[in-house]
């Protein structure tokens, strides 16, 4: 006889899990999107007071005498000015609300092109004709989303008069010969009192009329984020070499250019291994290149910003970050090594180029001179230059060895291409490249590196 019962509901196991996880799910996005909410909220609570208080600044600006209409600073000891001078400061730092906002006020004499400008046609001898205010108030790491800049421009009351001095126009630009825009450049003339700091325009110029005359009197030190910062230098005897970025000069009632270039940093990675890619600890090497900052005045040798000397680390490398772009010589030295080049194949088999923001990682190829293995070395006979391409074969018929390889950029062609090592025994050689002559030759391999040199004679 069938016995009733009752239909019991409820949750299951799985079904609980499945609820609690979905509820999870739903808090964890209620959770951030009420974070983000709230960031929000107080940025724009820190936008709206950043720019009050620009507005604020900007009408105390209004409310100044024209010919005090700039900006000073005080460096430690004394007041030092901007172009022009004035009674602004150039930096402040203002709490509002527990909000600490960083103002920076930058004054400078603008050309007007309605007359003329400097230099043109026609030539305007007076190009001070007003001054412009930029007033930028920043915020927390002060990044572009966490800053607001506001600009004035305030005329001369009655006639046009002279500023005197001469006009700077500064051009920042990066190896490609354009503009680079939002760098900062700071700029000093003791002799003057001047000591301004501001930034690039979008073509990376920044133009002062009304700068005070003199010869290498302009210290400029340009900077920007992510790239390898310039300066000027005093000329020779001052610096110990001929620098390519002499202090800038001005001449009164005139256009003065000055140019400097920079570019995005690079990392520099070097590592030291055999051609069968195993790296190669503990090496002795010396790097030096980079940015190019004068000449010797003996040697006419360039003198760079870089030099560095050590021993790979154990894993074979030695790295080396935030270094400018441009040429590096390389030279490594193991008593157990011969050095064959740099990989991927550089200007020469000891100098590689750093493109700015570009990969700086090369290997320094090694040969170990204890397996055996040859080296042929291939040369022009008339000027000693490397022969790329050409042909070179080793054999031995008793080994059952037959190998032809080309030689690289540098003439050099290295056996075996992948271990184990050449069997010992005597080896026949033949050279062949194309509009020279043949030659032949033979290497006897016994444990240790062979090195082959052949000169080839032009057909």
């Amino acid at each position: 006889m069938a016995s009733g019962g009752k239909n019991l509901k409820g949750f299951t196991l799985i079904e609980s899990m499945v609820f609690l996880l979905i509820f999870s799910l739903i808090s964890v996005i209620f959770l951030e999107t009420y974070a983000t909410g709230t960031r929000m909220i107080i940025e724009s609570k820190n936008r709206l007071g950043a720019t009050a208080l620009a507005n604020q600044k900007m009408e105390v600006v209004r409310s100044i005498d024209y010919a005090d209409i700039g900006t000073k600073h005080w460096n430690g000891s004394a007041w030092v000015y901007g172009i022009p001078a004035g009674d602004i400061l150039e930096d402040e730092t203002v709490s509002v609300n527990t909000i600490k906002y960083q103002v920076h006020t930058f004054v400078q004499y603008a050309d007007d092109a309605f007359d003329g400008q400097s230099g043109g046609s026609p030539n305007d001898t007076i190009p001070t004709d007003y001054k412009r205010v930029r007033i930028t108030v920043s915020w927390g790491a002060g990044g572009t989303d966490q800053q607001v800049a506001i600009f004035g421009n305030f005329s001369p009351n009655g006639v046009e008069t002279s500023g005197g001095g001469g006009v700077l126009s500064i051009n920042i630009l990066d190896a490609t010969g354009s503009g680079v825009a939002g760098a900062t450049v700071h700029i000093v003339n003791s002799a003057a009192g001047v000591n301004v700091t501001t930034t690039t325009d979008s073509t990376g110029n920044i133009t002062l009329p009304g700068s005070p005359a003199g010869t290498e009197n302009y210290v400029l030190t340009v900077s920007k984020n992510g790239y390898y910062g310039a300066q000027t230098y005093p000329s020779y005897p001052a610096s110990a070499y001929n620098p390519v970025d002499v202090h800038a000069s001005v001449v009164a009632g005139a256009l003065n250019q000055k140019t400097l270039v920079m570019d995005q940093e690079v990392d520099i990675v070097l590592s030291t291994k055999d051609p069968f890619g195993t790296a190669i600890p503990s090496v002795a090497y010396s790097l030096s290149g980079g940015r190019v900052l004068g000449t010797d005045p003996g040697t006419g040798e360039n003198v760079s910003a870089f030099s560095a000397s050590g021993s790979t680390n154990s894993t074979g490398e030695a790295s080396y970050s935030n270094e400018s772009y441009g040429q590096y010589t390389v030279a490594v030295s193991d008593a157990g090594y011969e050095f064959w080049k740099i990989s991927p194949e550089g200007i020469t088999a000891t100098i590689f180029d750093a493109p700015p923001g570009g990969p700086g990682a090369i290997t320094a190829v090694l040969l170990d001179k204890g397996i055996g293995s040859v080296k042929a070395e291939v040369t022009n006979q008339a000027d000693g230059s490397p022969i790329a391409g050409a042909s070179v074969k080793l054999s031995n018929a008793t080994l059952a060895y037959d190998v032809t390889l080309t030689t690289d950029t540098f003439g050099v062609a290295y056996f075996p291409e992948t271990l184990p090592e050449l069997v010992a025994g005597t080896y026949d050689i033949q050279v062949t490249a194309t509009g020279f002559g043949d030659k032949n030759d033979t290497a006897t391999v016994n444990g240790a590196l062979e090195i082959k040199s052949f000169q080839m004679t032009a057909n």
